[in-house]
């Protein structure tokens, strides 16, 4: 689902239920110097005039329906739920995730090496979207999104993020990430965090058995995606998630 929309439950192997997803990259858009590309987050210090500009492409180029609810990702556990007569303002709440049942709203991530993760219901009536940093998942972000589907079974995307390639960590992590595989060790130097298979961990344990990986890293992609730790200042790109049935 990179740059292209996607029938999301098409990814496993189930009959189409009307959700959409897409997952931008920096390939794309006119912007030079560390925001190259197709930045869409207002608060790392592009021009904001450029910023917006990059918003409208995005909305002309895959025809979404509505403005995407953007959010002030704040590392925490708390999902916004998006209601058909929530205020617009309200989407710009200190959340780290948003859930809906409403057709034709499309919720939004931003990230440049936390994981995005898309979720859904196997019969396509509700989704939401994560904002997963190492910081959330602890939090019980992911635990506080798929409460929010009721019980209902849920599909899960986990997208592209810095893998165990790059993450590298210090000694506390030890505790903080006691489970065994999670932490891998090199010769000589110190830990790295599988942050992908973490989350992948936590959906399993909240009852989530349709997960797929997208086994791409933001920091080994440099052409394609924006990485904080990689590069500092820097862009976001998105992903994306709407119902179109109602």
């Amino acid at each position: 689902m990179i740059n292209a929309v996607t029938d999301f439950h098409s990814l496993f192997g189930l009959p189409d239920r009307g959700v959409r997803a897409v997952c931008t990259t920096r390939q794309t858009g006119r912007r030079q110097g560390v925001y190259q590309g197709l930045n869409l987050a207002t608060h790392v210090g592009d021009d904001l005039k450029v910023v917006i500009k990059n918003r409208e492409w995005l909305r002309r180029q895959f025809n979404l329906p509505d403005e995407p609810r953007w959010l002030n990702q704040v590392h925490g556990a708390q999902i916004l739920e998006v209601g058909q007569n929530l205020e617009r303002d309200s989407a710009d709440a200190a959340a780290d995730g948003a859930i809906t049942l409403v057709s034709n709203t499309v919720l939004a991530i931003l990230t440049a090496d936390c994981l995005p993760i898309l979720l859904a219901s196997c019969d396509g009536a509700r989704i939401a979207v994560v904002h997963a940093g190492w910081r959330g998942l602890l939090a019980g972000v992911i635990e506080a999104a798929v409460a929010g589907f009721e019980g209902a079974p849920v599909c899960a995307w986990i997208g592209p993020g810095m893998g165990p390639c790059h993450f590298e960590v210090g000694p506390e992590f030890k505790a903080l990430f006691p489970e065994p595989g999670l932490l891998l060790s090199k010769p000589g130097q110190r830990d790295y965090l599988d942050l992908p298979e973490a989350a992948n961990r936590r959906l399993q344990k909240v009852g989530v058995r349709q997960i797929v990986q997208s086994e791409r890293c933001t920091v080994c992609e440099k052409d394609t995606f924006y990485s904080y730790r990689r590069e500092g200042a820097t862009g976001r790109f998105a992903s994306l998630l709407w119902r179109t049935l109602g």
